[in-house]
This record gives C-alpha cells, structure tokens and sequence, in this order.
C-alpha cells in the first residue's frame, strides 16, 4: 500500500482501518452470539427478550457514538487552536 501523503488520504486510511476494525467486530460478536444462544437451553426463560438485546447493542453504540463525538470535537479545537493543549504526563 502507498503511504498517505495528505491529511485527506491519512484520514480516509483511518477510516477505512477503523471500518475494518468495526466489521471484524460485528462478526466476531455475531459468532459470539450463535454460540451462546447455543449454550443456553430454550426452555429455562433465562433468556432476555429480543427487544432488550437490541437496546442493550444500540445503547452501547450510543454511548460510542458519544465518544467519538467528543474525540472529534476535540480534535477540531486542538487543530484549529480553540482549545488549549492538554498538559503532557511525565512518566
């Protein structure tokens, strides 16, 4: 692969990793899920209703919506200069 020459390009290269990233993840945890559903008897009513996985999943994605919503916000005061650098940590 070529190296990014450009914000542009580093920031496509990010986005494509991150999507990536994001996929295997899905896949990962839709395995997950085939095996546990597996795993657990039909008949116990242990399981929790379809309506309260998908919640529980798009709850979780709020809450990394939100992150990444701050993560940017942020990144654009630093790059713009609005916001002041965070003081680095010795180690």
């Amino acid at each position: 692969m070529n190296q990014p020459t450009t914000f542009a390009d580093l920031a496509a290269e990010a986005q494509r990793q991150t999507l990536t990233a994001l996929a295997q993840a899905h896949d990962l945890s839709l395995r997950g899920a085939e095996l546990a559903v597996g795993l657990v008897p039909r008949d116990t009513g242990t399981r929790s209703a379809p309506e309260d996985v998908v919640e529980g999943v798009f709850g979780f994605a709020g809450q990394l919506l939100q992150l990444h919503n701050a993560y940017a916000l942020r990144m654009t005061e630093i790059l713009t200069g609005a916001g002041a650098p965070a003081p680095v940590k010795a180690r």
